[in-house]
């Protein structure tokens, strides 16, 4: 049986919120910035996919970011012994988490919520790393916005009253989430030298 390579997974998913948030061609990714396209008429179906594309980028986004700094924020899916193996060679950290989590399947991996995702960011990922306080502070506020307003709401039911584009909410909310996780992403040592 086959098994699946995931050390470079945090690169992967960053890579994957890249393509989710500019998929529609409202945003644009340039130089480690995400910013706003030219926003034409959408219809409310393609309005509601963007909400949901937009959302799922930060949420992935973030969990890159955890990953990339060495934060163990998944666990072990019950019953999931199943499908192709689950390895990662090139990544001793994430290779550690695995064996200590007992994971041998890719079905076994069970990354959780994107609110259990901002908790280990909060309560780990910002005490390991010096990152602004007013950021990650930011980061979180707006998380919680997003989770109430947009992210479960759009993902699991069409409503017509969502199904227009507020450039505004892009300009003010997402823009800025998405331009603070890539820099929470891009966070290096040498920037915590920096303080």
């Amino acid at each position: 049986m086959m098994s699946v390579d995931i050390s470079n997974i945090a690169e992967e998913n960053h890579n994957y919120a890249i393509h989710l948030a500019t998929f529609q061609n409202m945003l644009t990714y340039k130089n480690g910035s995400f910013m706003l396209n030219t926003v034409s008429k959408r219809n409310p179906f393609e309005a509601v996919d963007f909400w949901r594309n937009i959302s799922l980028a930060a949420e992935i986004l973030i969990k890159a970011s955890l990953l990339k700094h060495q934060i163990p924020f998944f666990k072990k899916r019950a019953h999931g012994e199943y499908g192709e193996k689950v390895i990662a060679p090139a990544n001793p950290w994430l290779e550690e988490t695995l064996r200590i989590l007992e994971i041998d399947h890719i079905a076994q991996i069970n990354t959780g919520t994107v609110s259990t995702a901002l908790r280990s960011t909060e309560e780990t990922l910002f005490e390991k790393i010096t990152f602004d306080p007013k950021k990650a502070k930011l980061i979180s506020e707006m998380f919680y916005i997003i989770i109430r307003t947009r992210r479960n709401r759009n993902n699991h039911f069409f409503f017509p009253n969502q199904g227009n584009i507020e450039i505004s909410e892009i300009e003010i909310l997402f823009l800025p989430l998405l331009n603070l996780l890539e820099e929470l992403y891009n966070h290096s040592d040498q920037d915590d030298q920096a303080f």
